[in-house]
């Protein structure tokens, strides 16, 4: 009998370590803020939030009054609010950060906050920008962006102008740009389950890379593309450069794409660029907004225009998320010391993979239950073994 009362305990106490290594902890939770701490318009966030409905999603706001402008039901989508801005507090678990087109320049500190939370392995990055054009009364969104992606050490830029398209546009205005969704092969996946490769960049903006310091277009000299950066959008070929805001009316200059040269000023211009980088890591830099802005790129129509926003969003998420969840293979490099005739010098490289996202556990609450099981069977069995 004493047996028998043993042989249960100790079955209980299997199943129990059993279930402490099979249950997913917090940790697996794959975490994307969206931030609304820059003065951004929260429109077309319901869609963003529905798309990323299977991840633990947090907003940041700047402070509480920033959410008097959502509307309840999208703000009761979000599992948590953040108050506070870009801090490295708010960012602290954070494995996907979307920053929809900023109508405040983003502080020096957020800047600082978010190059210190982008050099941690597994982490992807995708900001928005803007055009020339004065809706916004400024630059700021241009401004903002060029100083993270400087930060981070991205190649990416934004030029001060604007970028129309006299072909592929919505309702014949050149700045109502439908962009091609023309992605080099390394993220031909992009493409997935679109219907008519094109999205609205409403207003966009000129992205280009530096090369050796240099600015470079890598629609027009794909030869001279870095090898991690992939263009994802672009404009026809019957796309210009405008400057809506020269200096003379309080604008910033042309960086690259000067209206005036006729060597830099006509398409096809990138609108979307990806770089990757070690560790999991990738920015995705857009002329134009996934939400806020006059009207976010996750439409569906415009002046009677298909659209593909948001499959092309839900691919780009989707992107992120697998990419910021796999394995990171680290490197080292040995150096072995073999006496033969001579003593010579090898370099040996081993490479490994370790795991910084994913991890196996149980949440605190389960650990307890168990715990108590496990111990109120120990007690039961000591009890029933005395008799």
């Amino acid at each position: 009998m004493k047996a028998k009362i043993l042989g249960l305990a100790l079955a209980t106490l299997l199943v129990a370590v059993l279930a402490l290594n099979s249950i997913p902890s917090q940790s697996a939770i794959i975490v994307i803020a969206f931030d609304l701490s820059n003065r951004q318009s929260p429109k077309g966030l319901e869609v963003l939030v529905e798309i990323a409905k299977p991840y633990y999603k947090v907003l940041i706001v700047s402070e509480q009054a920033d959410l008097e402008r959502v509307q309840p039901e999208v703000l009761k989508a979000f599992n948590e609010v953040r108050v506070g801005g870009l801090t490295a507090l708010n960012l602290r678990d954070v494995d996907v950060l979307i920053i929809g087109q900023p109508e405040a320049l983003i502080r020096s500190e957020a800047v600082e906050a978010i190059k210190a939370w982008f050099s941690k392995p597994n982490k992807a990055l995708w900001i928005a920008g803007d055009s020339d054009y004065p809706a916004q009364g400024s630059e700021k969104a241009q401004q903002s962006m060029n100083a993270v992606l400087e930060a981070i050490g991205s190649v990416i830029r934004i030029d001060y102008i604007s970028v129309e398209d006299y072909k592929e546009n919505a309702g014949g205005a050149p700045y109502r740009v439908t962009g091609i969704v023309d992605p080099s092969p390394e993220v031909a996946f992009l493409k997935n389950n679109l219907k008519y490769n094109k999205v609205l960049f409403h207003g966009p903006g000129g992205l280009f890379v530096l090369v050796q310091g240099k600015p470079v277009n890598p629609v027009k000299q794909p030869e001279l593309k870095p090898r991690n950066v992939y263009v994802v959008v672009r404009t026809s070929e019957n796309s210009k450069a405008v400057e809506n805001q020269p200096p003379e009316k309080g604008g910033l200059g042309p960086m690259f794409y000067d209206p005036l040269n006729d060597k830099v000023n006509t398409g096809p211009f990138p609108l979307m660029l990806i770089e990757v980088f070690p560790d999991n890591r990738v920015v995705i830099a857009s002329s134009e907004t996934m939400y806020g802005g006059y009207t976010p790129m996750t439409v569906t129509e415009y002046y009677k225009v298909p659209l593909d926003g948001p499959q092309f969003v839900t691919n780009l998420i989707t992107y992120m998320v697998s990419l910021v969840s796999q394995p990171v293979k680290v490197t080292e490099t040995k150096v072995v010391t073999e006496t033969r005739t001579e003593t010579e010098i090898r370099t040996t490289t081993l490479t490994q993979e370790r795991t910084t996202t994913v991890q196996v556990g149980v949440s605190t609450p389960v650990a307890t239950l168990i715990a108590v099981i496990a111990f109120l069977v120990g007690a039961v069995t000591v009890f029933l073994l005395r008799r």
